[in-house]
């Protein structure tokens, strides 16, 4: 007779995959022992669990790590770090030549990233150990801005001139990818670098041997400039659809690519500051640093807003009176101020979005600030039409007067706050805008004032 016991016993049993959160958890935990073999518990995990293994672990166990591991995947693992980890830190646990094998290992975008984090005497000596031409190719990167295309962008570029033929430009791109990273495109040059247009795969190979780049090449291209600000590149890239941006300077001169998993990360990092910023938090405080750090960032709007809600109850209190001889105000002030605060909120996050993402041109600001006054309004007419029918017919005084006069009040509150709310949560961050301020910056501290 048959068994399913027998069935099931001879049956192969699938062992679910252990997720990498639990794969580098449970690295973590065996590092902890003071005989663990370091190269034998990472090897099995990814550069970017690696990453993860480095970020939370203490400074002397990051020394045996960063000793023992293959500086191929000590400088993936680097470059996949988070910012507020300061991977930069684990190149001052190596000798100066040891660091600078690992920065060899690195795009020259990253290593320059890394190295403009660290001391000047600390980054001097890792460079003194670099050969020639990568010591220059990063030194010029040090002198962009870090928040520019010229601080993001990557000198390795495929490049061919426009005056070459299909087969010698075949022949230059195997010759130049030998020694490249993943690229998604080809650039056309003159004889002096300057930005022609570009190749695709599809045009170079059914080209005729004989015909030039010149002739096949696209010259409808999107380029950026070395000093653009890395927000607004981001955005060409998004506007365009583009997997790859070139950089050039004043002269058309092309210096290098943006690509992007680059802008990937500045739309990660400027989202970031945008939600902190909005929140009254300093957009330099570090995500996993200690309280101290969180106190310094923090406490200065904190005071802005202690000193507005100070002038604010001064101003309640010299109505002390009329609050006394009308107890139900107390219950319904805190209602109309919670109700305005958050369509002032409202207004505020929409307009600092659109400003984010599409950018509010002058001729359409007044457009934006009545659209939020008008939306305030209607808002306000309903809400106050709820709560002065509520206010009339649950009020307990028998004076109909006086009941009437409460809900005219109450609507009338609500209604001047709403569309008071929407004014100042879009004119205020449109003003600091054209200010040249980041209108995340102060601007929900001011509108809930």
């Amino acid at each position: 007779m048959f068994s399913p016991h027998l069935h099931n016993l001879s049956a192969p049993v699938a062992k679910e995959r252990p997720s990498s959160e639990q794969r580098v958890e449970r690295v973590r935990r065996l590092l902890r022992a003071p005989n663990a073999h370091v190269r034998a518990l990472l090897s099995v995990l990814h550069p970017t669990e690696v990453a993860l293994v480095l970020e939370d672990t203490p400074p002397d166990l990051q020394e045996r790590i960063v000793r023992e591991l293959p500086k191929e995947l000590i400088s993936e693992a680097i470059s996949e770090m988070d910012e507020d980890a300061h991977p930069e830190r684990l190149l001052t646990l190596l000798h100066p030549e040891l660091a600078a094998n690992v920065i060899k290992e690195l795009a020259p975008d990253d290593a320059a990233d890394l190295l403009a984090e660290l001391p000047e005497e600390v980054k001097s000596r890792i460079l003194y150990f670099m050969p020639d031409e990568e010591e220059t190719v990063i030194t010029q990167l040090l002198t962009y801005e870090e928040d520019t295309a010229g601080g993001l962008m990557n000198p390795e570029v495929m490049q061919v001139r426009e005056s070459m033929t299909k087969l010698e430009a075949l022949r230059e791109v195997v010759a130049q990818s030998e020694d490249m990273e993943d690229f998604y495109t080809i650039y056309v040059v003159d004889d002096h670098k300057h930005l022609k247009g570009y190749l695709t795969f599809r045009s170079l190979f059914h080209a005729r041997n004989t015909e030039q780049v010149r002739q096949i090449m696209e010259t409808d291209i999107i380029s950026v400039t070395v000093d653009m600000d890395q927000e607004d590149v981001a955005k060409v890239m998004s506007q365009y659809n583009l997997p790859t941006l070139p950089v050039v300077d004043r002269d058309q001169r092309l210096l290098g690519r943006i690509t992007f998993d680059d802008v990937m990360d500045v739309i990660e990092e400027e989202n970031t500051e945008d939600i902190l910023n909005f929140a009254g938090v300093s957009d330099g405080e570090n995500l996993r640093g200690g309280w101290a750090d969180a106190v310094k960032s923090r406490i200065p709007w904190l005071l802005i807003n202690l000193v507005t809600a100070a002038i604010a109850g001064y101003t309640i209190s010299q109505f002390d009176a009329t609050i006394e001889r009308l107890v139900l105000l107390t219950t319904l002030m805190p209602i109309i101020a919670g109700v305005s605060g958050n369509g002032a909120t409202q207004a505020l996050a929409v307009t600092i979005r659109r400003i984010s993402t599409d950018g509010v041109p002058a001729r359409k600001a007044l457009q934006v600030v009545f659209k939020e006054l008008s939306v305030g309004a209607i808002n306000g007419l309903m809400l106050g039409a709820v709560v002065s029918m509520a206010v009339t017919f649950l009020n307990p005084n028998p004076n109909p007067q006086f009941v009437a006069m409460m809900g005219v009040v109450v609507f009338l509150a609500l209604f001047s706050n709403l569309i008071l709310a929407g004014f100042a949560g879009s004119f205020i961050p449109l003003t600091l805008e054209r200010l040249g301020v980041d209108p995340a910056v102060a601007s929900s501290i001011l509108v809930t004032a």
